[in-house]
């Protein structure tokens, strides 16, 4: 587990009343108003909004299925650039940064320049639609392990969407805490219509605490939230080069819709116009993942854990685009095999 991050690098809190020294019915109050508030958008985001999602692209998977070409490889979702040689769209995307840290998890790493965060994410996910670009088409396997539909609907998450950039978990969620953040965070997707990436500098973090982290954000916000990193996988998490947190609020559906019906122009939105959100001054003392959160962490995660072979892949049979891995695993019991990071039941561990 990485080391503790220094103090100088969160925060500063501001002295609040201990909780201890609230009235007894106070505390019973706020505790009910708190776990109705986080109870609420884990329902929201995880049950309504989630299923309503997966719907979607199970429908462009079976009824509505996208082909291979229908993107050309010079545009602008396959590339990041952006029109008229404008350069990459990434960084101009990046509505929210904190400033960089001096402190890390291990004192030799030096985290790489934002523009360049911004755009190892973006070009990842950029590499995913490249995979549809060729006719004929790159078999379903290895090479390309998604449908097209899915490939596709990557180009509306790197391409339009935005980016909020942190220096690590711990930081984070004093922002996300912050109900006026919350609020900017909710009219920049109301107003832009647009998916949401938090991205991290710290590459060297503990996956189970990026566990935690998704669930604090899945009980703060009405969204699905799917962690991505490059350390051990956690939930439905697969890789990336930097830690990303995508909050799913649904906003890829209007623009892959657009691509099937062949419209390829109006899918290229103009990036935010700078200086429009997040003005204010945010960030306020707060907790780490309570009992809730970390028993949401450990369920979701567990789910997947259980899947073997599967995974962390859900619309996809693993077993057949890596069939010779899948033998291997059959052969030796799944011996060899790293699945997802484990995460021990917290209630499990208040009864020992």
């Amino acid at each position: 587990m990485p080391a503790s991050y220094a103090s100088a690098d969160v925060l500063p809190r501001p002295h609040l009343p201990h909780p201890a020294a609230l009235p007894a019915p106070r505390r019973k109050r706020a505790w009910v108003k708190e776990r109705a508030f986080l109870v609420q958008n884990i329902v929201r985001g995880n049950v309504l909004h989630n299923t309503g999602g997966a719907l979607h692209v199970m429908r462009l998977l079976t009824l509505h299925k996208m082909p291979a070409g229908l993107l050309g490889p010079e545009h602008p979702w396959v590339t990041g650039q952006m029109p008229a040689g404008q350069g990459a769209v990434w960084p101009r995307n990046v509505v929210f940064r904190t400033e960089p840290a001096t402190n890390w998890a291990q004192p030799d790493y030096t985290p790489e320049p934002d523009d360049i965060i911004a755009g190892k994410v973006g070009k990842f996910l950029a590499t995913m639609v490249s995979k549809s670009v060729p006719t004929p088409e790159i078999p379903h396997g290895t090479r390309r392990r998604m449908p097209h539909a899915i490939n596709y609907l990557h180009g509306a998450v790197h391409y339009n969407g935005l980016t909020l950039l942190f220096n690590h978990f711990a930081e984070a969620l004093q922002y996300l805490a912050d109900p006026r953040f919350r609020r900017e965070l909710r009219r920049l997707i109301r107003t832009e219509h647009r998916e949401v990436t938090l991205v991290f500098r710290e590459r060297n973090y503990d996956p189970v605490e990026y566990a935690y982290f998704s669930a604090f954000v899945m009980s703060h916000l009405p969204w699905f939230a799917n962690v991505n990193g490059a350390q051990r996988r956690v939930m439905w998490g697969n890789p990336s080069p930097y830690p990303a947190v995508n909050i799913i609020n649904g906003n890829w559906v209007a623009d892959t819709e657009r691509l099937r019906h062949g419209d390829t122009h109006s899918i290229v939105r103009e990036p935010v116009v700078p200086g429009l959100y997040f003005q204010g001054d945010y960030g306020v003392p707060t907790r780490g993942a309570n009992r809730l959160e970390k028993t949401h962490a450990f369920l979701i995660n567990n789910w997947v854990r259980r899947r073997g072979f599967r995974g962390g892949l859900y619309f996809v049979d693993r077993r057949k685009i890596e069939a010779e891995r899948y033998r291997q695993y059959q052969a030796t019991g799944g011996q060899n095999f790293a699945g997802n990071e484990l995460i021990e039941n917290p209630l499990r561990r208040r009864t020992k």
